[in-house]
């Protein structure tokens, strides 16, 4: 069987540096094939945390190419999510107009300015830590919530049913009989959880135990086909993502996984579930007419919406002021290792750090 490269994105607000980074490491060690890229697409990060995030990934060895994208604004997990795939897969054009400049490590903090004196101070920023060169291709892209909810070993079983070649899309189910669930959520969540999931089996065709498991998995062939249908930029893109993939006919696979609530969600239930059940609608309506349910494809025909996919909004995002934050930065020393700063001057701009 021929081995499939995988790209792993973890999206993260406000997550805890010693947790994450803990868990890219199991991701790293754990998951066979090993993820030749593990981006993390950080959203709104302060200088502290980045730091602290930035120390502890430089200080850790990994096999696959370690990645941080850096946005200074709250994009939502779904946007976070489609911006990390999109730059996986080369789905949309990120690296035009880049330019290279090379560093030596040092104890003193690098000004980007100093690095070089063109860089746009209004520019999305990526860093990679490692040396290993990005995989050119990626055949499954997956995501993986920052909290390690999901244990790697269990993740890995997600990623199983398409590097099996027996699902074209994978999900985690936390709800599923099989599932082992070491800790709970707190007894209002679950029943919001347990609540939503019951409306959506009865508005979906996807008939699944569980919706909204950070664990989920994708070949990059059906993303592809999919992408331009995801409206959703919040927590219900998932929703979004199984509805369409099954109305455009792609075989979808529920995986019980091994999963443990984490504290600190920043995530407002009641707020979230009311938005939710808004998107149960509208993607049970683009999956059907996809599916080419007469009526439902009439009123595509007449519908207007305002809205646009969130493939759009990535890729015409005003670029943001993250220099400061994503630059100013201590490099340490004992690295012994020269750091390749590479800026792509389009939204998706990176430095990577090698």
């Amino acid at each position: 069987m021929m081995t499939r490269s995988i790209g792993v994105v973890i999206p993260a607000y406000q997550p805890d540096p010693e947790r994450l980074t803990s868990y890219l490491q199991q991701l790293d060690t754990q998951v066979t094939p090993s993820p030749a890229v593990l981006r993390i697409e950080l959203d709104a990060p302060s200088s502290s945390l980045l730091k602290q995030l930035y120390s502890r990934l430089s200080n850790s060895t990994f096999t696959a190419s370690v990645e941080i994208a850096i946005a200074d604004t709250r994009r939502g997990k779904g946007a976070a999510i489609t911006a990390g795939f999109e730059r996986l897969c080369a789905c949309t054009n990120t690296t035009a107009n880049s330019t290279t400049t090379t560093v030596t490590s040092n104890n003193e903090t690098t000004e980007r300015s100093n690095i070089d004196p063109g860089f746009d101070r209004d520019t999305d920023v990526t860093i990679n830590l490692t040396t290993t060169p990005p995989a050119s291709t990626i055949d499954i892209l997956a995501f993986a919530d920052a909290d390690g909810s999901t244990p790697a070993s269990s993740f890995e079983t997600v990623l199983r049913a398409l590097i099996n070649d027996t699902a074209d899309v994978a999900t985690g189910s936390r709800r599923h009989p099989s599932a082992d669930v070491t800790a709970h959520q707190t007894l209002g969540r679950r029943y919001l959880g347990d609540g939503f999931a019951w409306l959506a089996r009865r508005l979906l065709d996807e008939q699944l135990y569980d919706y909204q498991c950070g664990a989920k998995a994708i070949t990059t062939d059906a993303w592809q086909a999919v992408r331009s249908h995801i409206y959703a930029s919040g927590f219900a893109w998932d929703i979004e993502l199984l509805a369409i993939s099954g109305g455009l006919g792609y075989q979808v696979a529920e995986v019980p996984v091994r999963w443990e609530d984490q504290p600190g969600s920043t995530v407002s239930p009641l707020r979230t579930a009311l938005r939710l059940g808004r998107v149960l609608v509208t993607a049970r309506h683009r999956a059907r007419a996809l599916a080419h349910d007469p009526v439902h494809r009439l009123l595509a025909s007449i519908e207007r919406s305002s809205s646009q996919p969130v493939i759009d909004s990535v890729a015409t995002s005003k670029p943001t002021a993250l220099s400061e934050k994503a630059t100013n930065i201590t490099i340490d020393a004992e690295a012994e290792a020269d750091v390749n700063v590479n800026i792509d001057t389009t939204d998706q701009s990176s430095i990577e750090v090698g």
